[in-house]
């Protein structure tokens, strides 16, 4: 069997098994997050119910794996499969203000992907681009970004995560602490770039040197 028509086989079974048992029952729930905490116990039960496909996904995407204990399970996002961290002592939920940037060399792909701009400001940009051979355009759209940092147990580095898309488990010691700072957004970082071309309301779009 191809390694491409044992990835569609996996991506089959892992759907159907988050039918059946995703979200977690059993386990503890942030409000409004895929997020999951229990007792080794617990999570080890829930744990196994996975371990095949998590087997077979860490076989396709890591043939060299060590067969150590590990105590984070990391797989490509796109199979599907939830995230396992063990030996949890704390994790923090932050909202932070971040931003999308996009480069572009030409208006017509600009447009394409960031929407309409009055031609007073299609003229503008173009003008920019013009300019000199180096010129580029820049666009950044801001959002508020949700990651969720994981500290283990006897580990002095902390492990920052994009949970939204395929869910996280935790499996928890026994002072285990939940720090949820969604309602302060961290500030976001100064911009290097002022006094945007044109501003759609959505993307702001800002002349640069190649």
């Amino acid at each position: 069997m191809s390694d491409a028509i044992a990835i569609q086989n996996l991506k089959h079974d892992i759907a159907l098994l988050r039918q059946q048992i995703w979200p977690p029952q059993t386990l503890a729930n942030v409000e409004g997050l895929p997020i999951y905490y229990g007792s080794k116990e617990d999570v080890a039960h829930y744990y196994q119910q996975w371990q095949d496909l998590i087997e077979r996904a860490q076989l396709l995407s890591q043939p060299f794996l060590s067969d150590e204990m590990v105590d984070a399970i990391h797989l490509p996002s796109h199979l599907n499969l939830p995230l396992f961290y063990f030996h949890v002592d704390r994790i923090r939920i932050n909202k932070t203000r971040a931003k999308e940037s996009k480069t572009f060399r030409g208006i017509a792909s600009l447009l394409d992907k960031c929407g309409e701009y009055s031609a007073e400001q299609v003229a503008a940009m173009q003008v920019w681009l013009n300019s000199d051979d180096q010129a580029a355009l820049v666009a950044h759209r801001e959002f508020i970004d949700l990651r969720t940092y994981v500290f283990q147990h006897g580990q002095s580095e902390y492990t920052r995560t994009r949970f939204y898309v395929n869910g996280i488990v935790l499996s928890t010691e026994e002072d285990f602490k939940l720090v949820d700072a969604r309602d302060k957004p961290r500030k976001q970082r100064s911009d290097s770039y002022s006094d945007p071309l044109a501003d759609n309301g959505v993307w702001k779009v800002f002349g640069k040197y190649r």
